[in-house]
């Protein structure tokens, strides 16, 4: 897609959470080489300035940085205050929390924190900005699962569950969506040498890309690749597999299309 088309059909403002370091700033940048302007939204509010800055130096596009907490249950009112005049054609969300070990010994606190940074975040910044963009006819919303959306993860549990939710929370709206204009893609890399994989995983350094692991710029590329194109991709599979979940997704789209509305009790 041209720089001119991805623009049309995306901008003119990218809303990119956890975009102060590793694949949220790697999305910034090349999305900001396509003439979108970058809303950065991390809690890590110095490192998101130094990226807003470095992006607006280089890509000439407009940039803002804000601090926004995301498992605040206010957080949208953070992002929309001084930022509601922006029109947001495009939304990625990028941030994740985790912690490994066992899951008798994490604090319930800590996973209260990741289901809503990774899931509650992700349903109402989406259930926000969609709307939105439906009214335009246009838009495009990146969900980042994981690889270990796709089983249950032992040591991992809590983490691995919130991204099974975000994985199957993009490809249900890729199907609803996509009649609206919307393009919804559900993006799970495989590890990632990012500055918090290297946190948690002694040895490895910035630029090396041991067996199993892709760099930031790479993942960024097929993720922005794929948008428009499949519900959901896992680089690591056979892109047959992304194809036959696809179909089921329609399936099931078509089944239920067309039940009644209720709410569940």
């Amino acid at each position: 897609m041209t720089s001119r088309s991805f623009s049309s059909k995306y901008g003119p403002w990218a809303l990119i959470t956890g975009s102060a370091e590793g694949l949220g700033a790697e999305f910034a940048r090349q999305v900001a080489q396509y003439g979108l302007n970058i809303l950065l939204v991390d809690v890590q509010i110095e490192k998101a300035q130094v990226q807003a800055e470095l992006i607006a130096s280089e890509e000439g596009v407009e940039t803002r940085a804000i601090a926004c907490d995301l498992s605040k249950d206010d957080f949208l009112e953070d992002i929309l205050q001084n930022n509601s005049d922006l029109e947001i054609g495009m939304l990625i969300c990028c941030a994740g929390l985790g912690t490994t070990g066992e899951f008798i010994s994490t604090p319930r606190e800590s996973m209260r924190r990741s289901i809503k940074v990774n899931c509650l975040s992700t349903m109402e910044l989406t259930h926000h900005y969609s709307p939105l963009m439906v009214e335009r006819g246009r838009g495009g919303i990146i969900i980042i699962a994981s690889s270990s959306a796709y089983a249950g993860g032992p040591y991992i549990a809590n983490y691995a569950a919130t991204k099974a939710y975000d994985l199957s929370f993009a490809e249900g709206l890729w199907f609803e969506l996509a009649p609206k204009g919307i393009d919804v893609f559900g993006f799970s890399p495989q590890g990632t040498n990012t500055p918090g994989m290297r946190r948690g995983m002694a040895g490895l350094q910035e630029g090396e890309t041991p067996e199993g692991i892709m760099l930031p710029r790479e993942a960024v590329s097929i993720a922005l690749d794929g948008l428009g194109k499949l519900p959901s991709l896992r680089p690591d599979m056979p892109e047959i597999f992304s194809s036959e979940r696809q179909e089921t997704i329609e399936a099931v789209g078509q089944r239920t299309q067309d039940l009644t509305p209720y709410h569940a009790i």
